[in-house]
C-alpha cells in the first residue's frame, strides 16, 4: 500500500487497489471491467445495498444504487467516467501496461500523487474511484434519489464506448449527469470541442541501396519534448517532434538531394509527439554541405526552444536533436521523398485560430500526432478540433484537398461531437451554488478545448443536462502526470453535497 494514509480513505483505497492496480489500456478494458464487477458484488454482500449492473455489447458498464427509502420519486443523477487510460513510459526497459498495474508514489512534497516512470492514469482513474466511492458512501444513505454510474470504454482512442452507447441495454434513466473527467478544481465545465481524426496514407516503392552508389545514410532523432494533451496543451509554446523533423528535412532538401528510408514519430492522436526518428540518405559528395546545413538548423532550434532569455525561458528544456551515420537501407526516390516532406511541411500543427467568442480560448487547432512507416506505406495521423463544427469541417476539407494535390489517400473518422454549452441550466446553477458554498469563493464556469464524451452522450440521451468537474491533474497523457492530493477530498465532498441535497433542489 502506498496511499493508505491519504484522505478520504474510501476514495484513495479504491483508486489504488481497484483502479491503479488493474491494467486498462485503451481497447483492453476487460480486466478493469471484471475488477469493478467483482468489487460491486463484494460491496453488495457487505453493505446489503441492492446494486444492479448492466453491460452493453461494447463493454460499457452501468451500475445503479437504488434511491433511499421515500426518495424513489426524486430525480436521479448519473455519474460518468471512462475506464481506459493513456499508457506511456519513460523507462528504458519499457513497461507492460497489459499485465502490470501503475507504480504509484507520493511526491516528496506530499502534495501530489504520480507514477514512477509511467503515466499515472488519474485521467480518468480518479473519476472511476470517486464514482465507486459514492456508490457505498454512508453519509448519503438516507437522502438520495437513484444514483447511476456509467463507465465507458476506449475514450482515449476514439470514443468507442460513447459512440456505441446502448442506452436501452444499460437502462439509463437519469436526465442529469456529472462527468468526472475534468482536471481543474475550482471550475465547472459546460462545453467542449468536436474533433475528427484524420489520416494521410500513401503506398510507395522503395529502392534498393545498390541501385544508387555513393550514398551516405543518416539517422536523425528528436526527443525530450514536454509533450502534453493535444486539447489541453495545444496552446502552449511546445515543440512537436514530427514538425521539427519536417522543418529540418525541408531545409536540407532545399539545398541538396535527400532520400527518406523510414520515419516514425508520436504514439497517439491526442498526444503532442515528444519523439520522432527519421532515417534518410544523401549523396556522399554533399556530406560537408549537409553537416553545415543540419548543424545550422539544430542550432537555430536550440536557440529558440532552450533560450534562457525568452519568456518563459526554456520552452523545451530537455530538447535533444541528434544525428549519426547509419547502415544502408531501402529508400524512396527523390520525387517521393519530396512528396513526403512537402506534404508534411504544409500540414499545420497547433492553434489555427483563437475564439472571438470565448475569452482566452482556442477555437480551432490541429495536432500532427503520428508518423508511421509500415508495409511500404507512410501514414500521417492528425487530430483537428474546434468548438465550431463548420470550422472543423473546413479544416478537414483543406486536408482532403491537400491529399488530392499530393496523391495521398485521406481517411476521416466520424466526428466526435461538440458539447454545446447551456449556461442557463438550472442544474448548473445548483451545482455551482453547492461548489461555492464548499469552497467559500467564486467558481469559474468554462468550456474546454479538449474533447469529452459528453457531446456524444448528449446525442444518445437527448435533453440530458450535464456538467463536468474533477480534481487538479497536471501533465495528463505524459509521464509527468500528477494528481493533487487535497483536491480529491474537495471534489468528493462536493459530490456528496450535490447528491445529498439534490432532492431539495429545483431541478
Amino acid at each position: 500500500m502506498v496511499l493508505e494514509k491519504l484522505k478520504p480513505t474510501i476514495v484513495w483505497d479504491i483508486f489504488e487497489n481497484v483502479v491503479a492496480s488493474t491494467p486498462r489500456p485503451s481497447k483492453h478494458e476487460e480486466k478493469i471491467r471484471n475488477k469493478i464487477k467483482e468489487w460491486i458484488s463484494e460491496q453488495k454482500r457487505i453493505t446489503t445495498i441492492n446494486f444492479k449492473i448492466y453491460e452493453d455489447n461494447v463493454g460499457n458498464l452501468l451500475i445503479k444504487r437504488p434511491a433511499s427509502r421515500g426518495m424513489e420519486l426524486s430525480p436521479s443523477i448519473l455519474l460518468q467516467g471512462h475506464l481506459d487510460m493513456i499508457c506511456v513510459t519513460k523507462r528504458s526497459e519499457g513497461y507492460n501496461f497489459f499485465e502490470k498495474g501503475i507504480p504509484l508514489r507520493i511526491q516528496e512534497n506530499n502534495e501530489w500523487v504520480d507514477a514512477d516512470g509511467t503515466t499515472l492514469g488519474a485521467d480518468n482513474g480518479i473519476g472511476i474511484a470517486l464514482a465507486l466511492s459514492i456508490l457505498i458512501e454512508k453519509e448519503i444513505e438516507e437522502s438520495h434519489g437513484l444514483i447511476e454510474v456509467l463507465f465507458t470504454v476506449n475514450e482515449e482512442d476514439g470514443f468507442t464506448g460513447a459512440i456505441n452507447l446502448d442506452v436501452k441495454a444499460l437502462n439509463i434513466t437519469s436526465k442529469y449527469m456529472i462527468n468526472l473527467d475534468s482536471e481543474q478544481q475550482g471550475e465547472i465545465i459546460i462545453g467542449s470541442v468536436c474533433g475528427r481524426r484524420t489520416y494521410f496514407r500513401k503506398k510507395f516503392e522503395w529502392l534498393k541501396p545498390e541501385s544508387k552508389k555513393e550514398l551516405l545514410f543518416i539517422e536523425l532523432a528528436i526527443s525530450g519534448l514536454l509533450s502534453g494533451h493535444s486539447g489541453g496543451a495545444i496552446h502552449l509554446p511546445r515543440a512537436n517532434a514530427n514538425k521539427l523533423v519536417t522543418r529540418i528535412l525541408s531545409a536540407i532538401i532545399q539545398e541538396i538531394d535527400l532520400y527518406i528510408c523510414n520515419w516514425n514519430g508520436g504514439i497517439k492522436g491526442n498526444i503532442i509527439p515528444s519523439e520522432s526518428k527519421v532515417k534518410f540518405a544523401i549523396n556522399s559528395k554533399d556530406q560537408n554541405l549537409f553537416e553545415n546545413l543540419i548543424d545550422k538548423e539544430i542550432s537555430a532550434y536550440y536557440d529558440y526552444y532552450k533560450s534562457k532569455i525568452s519568456n518563459p525561458p526554456n520552452l523545451e528544456p530537455n530538447l535533444q536533436i541528434e544525428w549519426k551515420k547509419g547502415e544502408s537501407e531501402d529508400f524512396l526516390s527523390l520525387k517521393d521523398t519530396k512528396n513526403v516532406i512537402y506534404t508534411s511541411n504544409i500540414i499545420p500543427h497547433g492553434v489555427i485560430r483563437d475564439s472571438p467568442f470565448f475569452e482566452d480560448f482556442v477555437e480551432t487547432s490541429n495536432n500532427f500526432a503520428v508518423v508511421k512507416t509500415e508495409n511500404n506505406e507512410i501514414e500521417f495521423q492528425l487530430y483537428p478540433r474546434s468548438i465550431i463544427r463548420t470550422e472543423l469541417n473546413n479544416f478537414c476539407r483543406r486536408m482532403i484537398h491537400l491529399g488530392e494535390l499530393t496523391n495521398w489517400q485521406i481517411t476521416l473518422r466520424s466526428v466526435l461531437p461538440e458539447w454545446i454549452p447551456r449556461p442557463e441550466s438550472i442544474f448548473l446553477s445548483y451545482a455551482k451554488e453547492q461548489y461555492e458554498a464548499l469552497l467559500k469563493k467564486p467558481v469559474k464556469v468554462n468550456v474546454i478545448h479538449g474533447g469529452l464524451e459528453t457531446g456524444m452522450i448528449s446525442e444518445k440521451i437527448p435533453g440530458i443536462d450535464m456538467i463536468s468537474i474533477g480534481p487538479t491533474i497536471i501533465g495528463e497523457h505524459t509521464t509527468n502526470e500528477k494528481l493533487k492530493i487535497s483536491d480529491v477530498g474537495t471534489i468528493y465532498e462536493l459530490l456528496i453535497r450535490i447528491i445529498k441535497n439534490f432532492p431539495k433542489s429545483k431541478c
